[in-house]
């Protein structure tokens, strides 16, 4: 633009200096990490979320009661037992979150939506298995909540997923709340092998146990690549605080295996001196565990095989989700 003449130089300095500061907002709204109310305000304009809260949606909605208003809308008054309206609101939510490259969640929002992917924690579990064919054939842009005899599912694509993971993964006590729920899910499995099992009997859930552990590490990674020193201790020991609040008596094998194998395993952990490099050979202990409560013959059953496989598993998939975020970094 050419040099005003000099009867209007001051009103050309004017005109630069809201351009200059209307660039910079854009920019601070784009990049900049202090504005409290930025990763609020992104989430609550996003049409998709509008869509879910309905009624309960207004424009100046706090950050607070927008976090509440997804949680009723995604898990309502009976955790564990969705209906198709409220997984179909939560796939609206994880793509809405997804949606932002730098993966960033309002600090107000990740305990209660952390708290309500971890009441949908069989189908997190197996999406991030990458494995399952079902689950697969549902995650896409296209595809929809579905219900079939064993209830209501909800898919989305495995990338998608792991970056809501991270995002809301900045509080520990969220990341604790996920990776215990998924834990969960990959002690159901080992839990339900039958009693006289064949390798591949053992072989597919050790994968499905060992693959989502790998994930949570990978998020793990990136979660203190940017934290040094104390913010790194302080990170560390309030996962494995919440990791250990959860542990309760441990119940009997024949009763409870999967919560037998849980709570075995977090016991073990906060007794390691290396409580949370301990958390990386979650698989490996869960296989273990399982085969000292049933008695299974070591060598027969090649235990340390296997669980040379379960961490071959986990430290790839630990490596490809460090990837995942390096590559979709800002």
């Amino acid at each position: 633009m050419a040099l005003a003449r000099p009867s209007r130089r001051t009103a050309a300095a004017a005109i630069a200096l809201v351009v200059a500061a209307a660039a910079g907002a854009a920019f601070w709204w784009l990049t900049g990490r202090d504005d409290p109310d930025r990763d609020c305000a992104g989430l609550r304009g996003d049409d998709r979320i509008r869509t879910v809260l309905g009624a309960a949606w207004r424009s100046d909605l706090p950050c607070g009661e927008l976090a509440d208003g997804l949680h009723h809308a995604t898990v309502g008054d009976r955790p564990g037992s969705h209906t198709l309206e409220q997984a179909r609101a939560l796939r609206s939510v994880l793509s809405a979150v997804a949606s932002r490259a730098d993966h960033r969640v309002h600090p107000e929002v990740r305990r209660p939506l952390a708290n309500a992917l971890a009441d949908y924690a069989a189908d997190t579990h197996a999406v991030l298995t990458g494995i399952n064919n079902l689950y697969t054939a549902h995650d896409g842009p296209g595809a929809d909540a579905w219900q079939d005899d064993n209830g209501v599912h909800v898919a989305v694509e495995k990338s998608q997923l792991t970056s809501v993971l991270r995002g809301l993964s900045d509080d520990p006590a969220a990341y604790a709340t996920l990776r215990a729920a998924d834990l969960h899910q990959g002690a159901l499995g080992l839990a339900a092998i039958g009693a006289d099992p064949s390798g591949p009997e053992i072989e597919d859930p050790l994968a499905r146990a060992a693959a989502p552990a790998g994930v949570f590490d990978g998020i793990a990674d990136d979660v203190l690549r940017d934290r040094d020193g104390k913010a790194r201790t302080a990170w560390q020991d309030a996962v494995l605080s919440g990791l250990a609040a959860p542990v309760t008596a441990v119940p009997a094998f024949a009763t409870d295996p999967a919560g037998y194998l849980t709570q075995s395993w977090l016991r073990q952990v906060a007794a390691a001196p290396d409580r949370f490099t301990r958390l990386h050979d979650q698989a490996a202990d869960l296989l273990s565990l399982w085969g000292d409560a049933t008695r299974r013959d070591r060598e027969r059953t090649g235990i340390a095989g296997l669980q040379d496989r379960a961490r071959t598993t986990t430290d790839r998939e630990r490596a490809e989700t460090v990837q995942q975020f390096k590559q979709s970094s800002p």
